[in-house]
């Protein structure tokens, strides 16, 4: 699967983040929401299992250097 499907609820888009060339940083959610909460617990846990993590916002390309959709 190339892109996750856009029903995902924000701790699995937070997962799906680092291979999609997001940073941290670049979580979509307002500071104080509970969609920002999960979106960045997801992130992390991508990263410790293993993801590699992006930094500086958004990527030119995703980590597997193919160009984004």
């Amino acid at each position: 699967m190339d892109s996750p499907p856009n029903d995902l609820d924000t701790h699995a888009l937070g997962r799906a983040a680092p291979g999609k060339g997001l940073a941290r940083e670049a979580c979509p959610y307002a500071e104080g929401t509970q969609a920002r909460t999960r979106w960045l617990a997801g992130y992390d846990e991508a990263v410790a299992d293993g993801a590699e993590p992006v930094s500086g916002g958004i990527a030119k390309h995703p980590p597997s250097g193919k160009p984004a959709r």
